[in-house]
C-alpha cells in the first residue's frame, strides 16, 4: 500500500465521506479513508496476484486531517478471486477474531495473524472507532509468491 504496488484503482470501500477517499488509506499518508457512517463498514485492497498474508498496520487519521479518529477494532476477511467467497480470519477454535485496533490518530498497530492466509483481496472490517466515525489508514503484511 505505502509503497504504491498497489494501484489506487485496486482499494474500494464500502462507502466513504466527501473528501476521505479509500485511496487516501495508504500507512503514513497524509490523508486517509473515513466511512461515511456507522453501518458495517469496510475497506479493502485487492493486491492483484494471491499471495500468504500474515497481518495489516493500521493508522488513524492523517497528520493533517480534520478527524481525530481511528478505528479501535476490527474483523480481517480476505478472499482468493474477485469472484470468491470471504473468508474472515479466524481462531483456533473457528471463531472470527475480533482484533484490536487503534488508540490515536497517528501511531501505526502492527497485527499479526494466528497463521499466513492464502489470498489476493484483503478486507478490514470496522467494529468500533475512537471518535464519531471511522477513519483509517493501513497497509498489508505479506511475501510474494
Amino acid at each position: 500500500m505505502e509503497s504504491d504496488e498497489i494501484l489506487d484503482a485496486d482499494i474500494t470501500a464500502s462507502a466513504t465521506k466527501e473528501g476521505y477517499t479509500a485511496t487516501d488509506a495508504r500507512l503514513n499518508g497524509i490523508g486517509a479513508w473515513a466511512a461515511d457512517d456507522f453501518t458495517i463498514e469496510w475497506i479493502q485492497a485487492d493486491i492483484g496476484y494471491q499471495t500468504y498474508v500474515s497481518g495489516v498496520i493500521t493508522q488513524g487519521d492523517g497528520n493533517d486531517g480534520s478527524w481525530n479518529s481511528w478505528v479501535e477494532s476490527f474483523k480481517v476477511s480476505t478472499f482468493l478471486s474477485t469472484n470468491d467467497t470471504e473468508v474472515f480470519v479466524m481462531n483456533q477454535d473457528g471463531t472470527e477474531i475480533v482484533f484490536p485496533g487503534n488508540t490515536n490518530k497517528n501511531t501505526p498497530v502492527t497485527t499479526i495473524f494466528p497463521a499466513a492466509v492464502h489470498a489476493r483481496i484483503v478486507r478490514i472490517i470496522c467494529l468500533t472507532a475512537g471518535d464519531d466515525v471511522y477513519v483509517l489508514r493501513f497497509e498489508i503484511l505479506g511475501c510474494k509468491m
